[in-house]
């Protein structure tokens, strides 16, 4: 593959339905967030990237190995996860940011990468609680959230040092300020939801990028649904803190999902379109912003299809410009696959690799496909769908 990281900018390379998404905050200081090397990968046919080759080949050396600066987990699921051990095998780790939900997993439930990176976190957790004042890179780990297991004696001497929280924001990465470059914004989990669904427990951020008086904006949801990114505006609006639900760039939560604003309430009969959250993602929603889907192609709305979701693209269109929905597995040719690549650059965040001509073409033509099936268009007002 020949496209190379941006000097400064943000990543979202195509793995098929999962997250692998890349944030350059300088040459030498990189953040992956999530992984998702799929076994497919491996076959020179296929389109999907092998992600931990493109790391290793990519990614800055540091003592005669590559050196990734952080790497950030939102949530164990396998399409977020799948490749870490090889990673972890060829790459240098400087730091690990992950929830307190890893803490609490058993073995049992989880895929063998994520029992390889709770393994690890736990390594690093007893180095911290050990000796936290000399913890050196390769060592370091950071929760993100709340979590009664502190409480408990194997963790109750965990430092508050390598803990961040929700409304707050963290310049730090892997020991060292970037303020004056790099700023993310904690947005969830919420402590009382960490014994529920997994995906409800995603790491959600607002990543911001400054380079002179230019910013670039991502925001990062994990695999969270309505209730919960409903539950983050609200509290965030409440703060007066605005700011940090504002984007450049919105990567789809959980890979294009209805989810995300479609969902079946206690009082509800069936799902409705909960135009709230569409109106708070615009709203939100700075000049010339995309949306980034991190999934194949097929988008769907069968009874039972996993996403991505053609309800969740019809809606997420409307808010941005023709061309800013792109979808990390469509483009002109599968022998050209690429990543989608954005550099800050000193006129702003700017598109440097994704086909927009290509993401048009697949618009119409879901929008035809569509209209020959009779229409699909979703009502500006809720209404429940079977």
């Amino acid at each position: 593959m020949s496209t190379e990281l941006p000097d400064q900018g943000f990543v979202f390379w195509p793995v098929g339905n999962g997250d692998s998404t890349t944030i350059v905050v300088d040459n030498s200081t990189i953040i992956q967030v999530d992984l998702h090397h799929t076994e497919k990968s491996d076959d020179e046919n296929e389109d999907a990237v092998h992600i931990v080759d493109e790391l290793v080949e990519k990614l800055p050396q540091k003592n005669g190995k590559p050196f990734l600066s952080v790497f950030a987990l939102t949530h164990p699921d396998k399409d977020h996860i799948q490749g870490f051990e090889e990673l972890l095998e060829e790459v240098t780790i400087g730091e690990i940011w992950h929830t307190p939900r890893v803490f609490l997993e058993f073995h049992k439930d989880l895929c063998e990468d994520a029992k390889a990176f709770k393994k690890e976190v736990e390594r690093r957790k007893e180095i911290a609680i050990k000796d936290p004042d000399s913890i050196e890179s390769g060592d370091r780990v950071r929760v993100f959230g709340h979590d009664d297991i502190f409480k408990e004696a194997d963790y109750e001497d965990f430092p508050e040092d390598y803990k961040s929280y929700p409304g707050t924001t963290l310049t730090l990465i892997d020991g060292r300020d970037y303020s004056d470059v790099f700023k993310a914004f904690i947005h969830a989990p919420f402590k009382d939801g960490n014994e529920g669904e997994r995906n409800e427990t995603s790491l959600a951020i607002q990543v911001s990028l400054s380079k002179g008086s230019s910013l670039g904006k991502l925001l990062l949801f994990g695999d969270l649904s309505y209730p919960t990114l409903r539950r983050i505006y609200d509290k965030t609006q409440e703060k007066e803190n605005d700011e940090f639900l504002e984007w450049d760039v919105l990567l789809s939560p959980h890979h294009c999902s209805k989810k995300a604003m479609y969902w079946k309430g206690e009082e509800d009969d069936q799902e409705n379109l909960k135009t709230d959250i569409m109106d708070d993602f615009e709203g939100s929603a700075l000049d010339e912003a995309y949306i980034i889907a991190s999934s194949e192609s097929s988008f769907t709305n069968g009874k039972g299809d996993n996403p991505p979701h053609q309800k969740a693209r019809n809606e997420y269109e409307k808010i941005v410009a023709a061309g800013r929905f792109i979808c990390t597995h469509e483009y002109e040719s599968s022998d050209n696959i690429k990543p989608v690549v954005f550099e800050l650059s000193d006129e702003g965040l700017v598109l440097i690799s994704g086909d927009i001509e290509s993401q048009n073409s697949a618009s119409k033509l879901s929008s035809a496909i569509a209209a020959a099936r009779g229409n699909t268009e979703t009502p500006t007002k809720e209404q429940g769908f079977g």
